[in-house]
């Protein structure tokens, strides 16, 4: 079987699972009775989600990288300023005062065009498979920035 075809049947289990859990979680609200809402907790707990993170674990072992050129990346901030600028001419009265912050939020990003689109650095170690990992995120914007400029300035002497 290939990767491909692995997918997509993982996929489907997860998407069978998921309804599943979401099925038991419905019935552990409408229980009255502790023994029931006891032995559908068990169910989900024993059941449900040691299968569910498994199929995950694969699921995302499996998952390929998606790699995007500048090209594609370009157009797409394209898109968006082209969005914003459509909601910006929208009467202040159609939407909530929260989007006008969120709409000069996303300006002020695409202003900003020397910073790169994604600069965050993601490690994760599996401490004990499946079970427990260790996942640390480092916000790497500024220093590849700082790099960057500095690379470039010797660069031109």
């Amino acid at each position: 079987m290939s990767d491909h075809q692995r997918l997509a049947n993982l996929e489907e289990l997860l998407k069978l699972l998921y309804e599943k859990l979401g099925y038991f979680e419905r019935q552990l609200i409408i229980a009255h009775d502790p023994s029931t809402k006891f032995d559908l907790e068990q169910r989900i707990k024993r059941e449900i989600l040691p299968s569910l993170r498994s199929y995950e674990a694969e699921y995302w072992e499996l998952c390929p990288t998606i790699v995007i050129s500048d090209e594609q990346a370009e157009m797409q901030l394209v898109q968006v300023e082209q969005a914003v600028q459509s909601i910006e001419r929208i009467p202040p009265v159609e939407y909530p005062p929260e989007l006008f912050f969120l709409l000069q939020e996303i300006r002020t990003k695409l202003a900003d065009l020397d910073k790169a689109a994604s600069a965050k650095l993601k490690v994760v170690l599996p401490l004990i498979p499946v079970i427990a990992s260790y996942e640390l995120e480092m916000d790497t914007e500024g220093l590849m920035y700082k790099a960057w400029k500095s690379i470039k300035r010797l660069v031109r002497r």
